[in-house]
């Protein structure tokens, strides 16, 4: 899945307005999926480095995928003062570079951001701006870090996508970077009008971006009963047919490895398969086309031709309900034309998420096989 950074012609009124603001100052983006917050992010980071050609442009994603994602975007287009980082890795290079010691941790081995704006706090300005994807998912005490480290910063933001309990929402960005209020994206240029429908039943705050675009509805595959060989089979023969496009599989995490092993067993030498599975050496090269298999926790900022859910009636709960439906919702919002549903049975089960009660209540929004 290469990235083509679209030219300021296809480019909407209300995008080319993001795009244009000054460099100079701080800004909160609202926007939900498919409103082209990435896209604008990688356009602000190339303004950003061309009138600051001397300082370096930090942007800062949640997960590694989004990272290699936007690093080939950006190596695409030749920034060349652009540092792309998840911020995890930022935090590690900070205190390598700086000496710092060891990383402050608390008792669960989480950063102690406490301690670690103490340590960072001498530093100064480091970046001409800093450019955040996905920021509901970064700690407020981080961006409050991060505006001291950079002359100016963007934020994009939408709290539906948030997939980690606690984080930012945009109230805390706006507290955080002094703005008045946020600019909203309201457009959807991602996903077709039939899947913005379908994802709308898993919104949990108000309703996605409209989207005018036709296209084929959500299609729902019957598996047999607790049959991972059946459901690799169904998803083997769709993404046979479909070998030219780019097509992600969200899974559980713990399923990313079988699925993988179960696929590259099914499928032809000649369809390139790739996983990411979180703390492992796996990782995903976007430069290459083919199959992407991910977890519901490395799915953000991406978008894929087709999107195939298996197990869509087991997806595992995560802490609350807000960031259990939250990662439904971004799923089902990462396919541009196509999206497969593959499920074992209707009835909701005990310690997962219950994605089939909406289908159920809305049938006629998706082809039942």
């Amino acid at each position: 899945m290469g990235f083509k950074l679209p030219n300021g012609g296809d480019l909407s009124e209300e995008q080319l307005d993001i795009i244009n603001l000054p460099i100079t100052r701080d800004w909160v983006i609202k926007g939900a999926p498919g409103t082209g917050k990435t896209v604008m992010a990688i356009y602000r980071a190339g303004q950003a480095s061309q009138i600051f050609s001397g300082k370096t442009v930090l942007m800062l994603v949640f997960n590694n995928p989004l990272m290699r994602f936007l690093s080939t975007a950006v190596q695409g287009n030749y920034y060349k003062n652009v540092k792309v980082e998840t911020y995890h890795q930022w935090v590690n290079d900070m205190y390598r570079e700086y000496r710092l010691g060891y990383i402050p941790k608390d008792r669960n081995d989480n950063f102690n951001w406490t301690a670690i704006a103490t340590e960072l706090s001498g530093i100064g300005k480091i970046y001409a701006h800093v450019i955040i994807d996905e920021a509901q998912d970064f700690p407020i005490e981080l961006l409050k870090i991060l505006k001291r480290l950079s002359d100016n910063m963007t934020c994009f933001i939408d709290p539906n996508q948030a997939v980690e309990e606690g984080k930012t929402n945009v109230f805390d960005a706006i507290k955080t970077l002094c703005v008045e209020s946020p600019y909203k994206l309201t457009r959807n240029f991602r996903n077709t009008k039939p899947i913005r429908d379908l994802s709308a039943l898993y919104c949990k705050d108000g309703e996605p971006a409209a989207s005018d675009v036709p296209g084929r509805k959500p299609i729902i595959i019957k598996c047999a009963s607790r049959d991972f060989d059946d459901q690799n089979r169904k998803m083997a023969d769709i993404i046979k047919r479909n070998k030219e496009k780019s097509i992600g599989i969200i899974t559980n995490w713990k399923a990313v490895s079988n699925t993988y092993a179960s696929l590259r067993k099914l499928l032809p030498s000649d369809v390139t398969i790739q996983m990411h599975k979180p703390k492992t050496q796996n990782t995903i090269d976007f430069s290459k086309p083919g199959v992407k298999i991910l977890s519901y926790g490395t799915m953000k900022g991406l978008e894929f031709d087709i999107v195939l859910l298996p197990m869509f009636d087991k997806i595992e709960m995560k802490e609350n309900d807000t960031v259990n439906m939250n990662r439904v919702y971004v799923a089902v919002t990462r396919p541009i034309n196509e999206l497969y549903l593959f499920y074992w049975n209707e009835i909701p089960s005990l310690g997962k998420v219950d994605t089939m009660t909406a289908l159920i209540t809305h049938r006629s929004m998706v082809d039942w096989r």
